[in-house]
């Protein structure tokens, strides 16, 4: 190698040197300013302080689908505004000394995970939402309850939301070619019962796994140009192909339910938890009000990883102020 060549090879490698490096450095420099950011202190309650990390695990345990998401401050603030109820909450709870076993941990991990195996569990965060459900069953929820008159009155006055009008069973096929639904069509005419099992391996539509089972439908609840079609069907019988916007669709009835009232023993059980879960929500947003008047939070929306956004709703005056002009850094 001449020696022209050879000092042009070293300048190369040098500024290759020099990019990875630099590159290096940058990485560096970008882990240490998230890391920073994630130390920050964004709010605290008496010696309570809370950290976007924090935050971060917050969210990455409650909404992990939401906690990958990018540049979105609008759903941050909002999640932020749920983790801020969360922490009033938390130290009520520390307050009242509640106490979790390691055995009430351990199952809430198994839960978690049954959900989402791939999801990484912070241990303090399930430490303090066992905290809070805890600290809200004894405080809020434990005397909460329907009676079967509660629900016997609640029937009679909603009948009209327990009347029923004729319902069928609907199975489809759908597929984009309209001559190969037709010759299927053809070899369903003769053995209808083979129906689910060409579902599972023609159709494109999202049952098709399910033998093209789409569940039970009442007049009004499927589009025009279906409805005139299917419940003119006798049971088992194929109707003629339908086109729609989405393709071309072979259906099947399999029952046929007649216009019915459902009766109150049938029911007793939707109406009983529907207003629970009306009660509970109720009691809730009750307390939080109470609590929110009664504790001290000192917040710093400067500090947040995102840029805080307001809530046009859910959110109070105060509330709102105090994300706005938030006080400097309470000390650790």
């Amino acid at each position: 190698m001449n020696k022209k060549l050879l000092f042009i090879f070293i300048i190369a490698a040098f500024f290759a040197h020099c990019d990875n490096s630099s590159v290096k450095k940058q990485e560096k420099n970008t882990a240490d300013q998230v890391a920073a950011a994630d130390n920050r202190v964004i709010m605290a309650i008496g010696s309570l302080v809370r950290t976007n990390r924090d935050l971060k695990n917050f969210i990455q345990l409650h909404y992990a689908d939401i906690a990958e998401q990018k540049n979105n401050d609008k759903m941050l603030s909002r999640l932020f505004d749920v983790f801020y109820e969360q922490q009033i909450l938390l130290f009520k709870a520390g307050q009242s000394n509640i106490q979790i076993s390691e055995g009430e941990v351990a199952d809430y991990v198994k839960q978690i995970q049954a959900r989402r195996q791939d999801l990484v569990v912070d241990q303090p965060e399930i430490l303090n939402v066992l905290k809070v459900q805890k600290y809200l069953l004894d405080n809020v929820y434990k005397d909460i309850v329907v009676s079967d008159a509660e629900v016997a009155q609640f029937y009679e006055s909603h009948l009209d939301d327990f009347r029923r009008t004729e319902e069928i069973e609907l199975f489809q096929i759908m597929a984009k070619d309209r001559e190969k639904l037709l010759k299927l069509r053809q070899e369903l005419l003769k053995q209808p019962a083979r129906f689910e099992e060409i579902a599972r391996r023609e159709s494109i539509s999202p049952e098709a796994a399910n033998g093209g089972a789409m569940g039970f439908f009442e007049k009004g609840m499927l589009p025009q140009e279906m409805e005139g079609v299917v419940f003119s069907l006798k049971v088992n019988e194929i109707s003629p192909l339908v086109e729609s916007p989405y393709g071309f669709h072979l259906f099947k009835i399999t029952q046929k339910r007649k216009a019915r009232m459902l009766l109150l023993s049938a029911v007793k059980d939707e109406i009983r938890n529907k207003m629970l879960s009306a009660r509970l929500a109720a009691a809730y947003q009750e307390f939080l009000s109470r609590l929110k008047a009664e504790v001290a939070v000192q917040l710093n929306p400067g500090n947040l990883y995102f840029s805080y956004i307001k809530s046009d709703s859910g959110v109070s005056e105060n509330e709102t102020k105090n994300l706005s002009d938030g006080d400097p850094d309470p000390g650790l």
